[in-house]
């Protein structure tokens, strides 16, 4: 029998992402330049510019129509403690974890417009575009 996600306590990281809700983190006058433990930060790839909806198939859907679904996303900082993905990798992950961020700066990237912090053990996997 498997077990189901939700269920699961975090176990491989000391930073439990599910107890925080606010996307604001307060770095107006600061960059985000590192990560610890097994922490992600990534970059929604499958989203409009506003925010408001997700592309799925060439058709745009609202966000909060999908609260379930998988998302895509491009990891743009990494912990040490990231033993399956690297910066530059496009992920797969459920859109209702995570920590949902907005307008952030990080160094070597700029302006992250809409991103999530994951913790690794989140992630279903890494994904690779069609040609």
């Amino acid at each position: 029998m498997s077990a189901n996600i939700d269920q699961l306590a975090p176990t491989r990281s000391l930073i439990d992402l599910s107890r925080y809700s606010d996307n604001d983190f307060g770095l107006h006058d600061f960059n985000l330049c590192k990560l610890f433990d097994d922490l992600i930060l990534a970059e929604y790839i499958d989203q409009s510019d506003d925010g408001e909806t997700i592309m799925r198939d060439g058709v745009l859907v609202p966000t909060n129509a999908v609260t379930r679904a998988w998302r895509i996303g491009r990891v743009i900082l990494a912990g040490s403690g990231c033993k399956n993905v690297s910066v530059g990798d496009e992920i797969m992950f459920p859109h209702d974890k995570g920590l949902p961020v907005k307008s952030i700066e990080v160094d070597g990237h700029g302006e992250l417009k809409y991103g999530v912090f994951l913790n690794e053990e989140r992630l279903f996997g890494v994904v690779k575009r069609k040609e």
